[in-house]
């Protein structure tokens, strides 16, 4: 059989043609994952992980979710008991969740980038470090949503004759906030400890049991918050900051 001219070419250029070379992939191997910082914030933003509720903001590798508040240590025990209380109190109508751990927040939810954490945390210890710390005590139920009236809180507030004293220590958080231009704590501000929470508006079902819940918060003896020392909840990190 004579080969044709264009049949000669093809089996010169196949001759001719160098073997492939391989892949990166086939010498070095699957790319390694970077290894995960454990210290650093959830990065999955699966309502299913936290109970349904909403993020405020949207969640980002590298975003800390940042606030500032007083922990109920003296009186949390009470508190618990009151929890599940009020929860079989509004069973089966609305489905409430327990909030924990206790504390009064002292500034909203807001974001840090990772390289800002350490030098927020000692601006905040020097903000604080002239404030005075007292005894103070809570009373009195209150309903709250949040902005986007996604979630609904029950909350016992403080009592109004500490309202200044908690002011004073407010005003150099938000001095701080502002100079990193964060949004500051609501005003006017409603000084209160979180106790129940639940997703959706369910302000209408919550008032409508309010004076049920009030006589079991009642049965409680006074309830004391002691305000000695303020904490900052960075992500995983927790910074703790001593009172005079």
């Amino acid at each position: 059989m004579v080969a044709t001219g264009h049949y000669r070419r093809f089996l010169h250029f196949n001759r001719q043609r160098p073997a492939a070379l391989p892949t990166a992939a086939a010498l070095l191997g699957p790319k390694k994952q970077k290894p995960v910082d454990e210290d650093a914030d959830e990065v999955v933003d699966d309502p299913a992980l936290h109970g349904g509720r909403i993020r405020s903001f949207k969640h980002e590798r590298g975003n800390w979710a940042t606030y500032v508040y007083v922990p109920a240590f003296a009186c949390a025990e009470q508190l618990e008991e009151f929890q599940e209380e009020a929860i079989a109190c509004l069973a089966p109508a609305v489905e409430m969740q327990a909030n924990e751990p206790l504390h009064l927040s002292l500034s909203r939810t807001v974001v840090l980038q990772y390289h800002q954490i350490d030098e927020f945390s000692r601006s905040l210890q020097f903000a604080l470090n002239s404030t005075t710390g007292f005894a103070s005590t809570l009373r009195g139920l209150k309903i709250y949503t949040n902005v986007e009236r996604s979630r609904t809180f029950l909350a016992v507030q403080l009592d109004g004759a500490f309202n200044e004293k908690m002011l004073s220590i407010l005003q150099p958080i938000d001095k701080v906030m502002h100079d990193y231009r964060l949004q500051k704590f609501y005003a006017p501000p409603s000084f209160h400890v979180s106790l129940l929470w639940c997703v959706g508006d369910h302000e209408e079902v919550l008032n409508s049991k309010l004076k049920q819940l009030r006589e079991l918060l009642e049965d409680q003896d006074t309830l004391q918050l002691s305000v000695n020392e303020i904490h900052c909840k960075c992500g995983k990190k927790d910074f703790t900051y001593k009172l005079k």
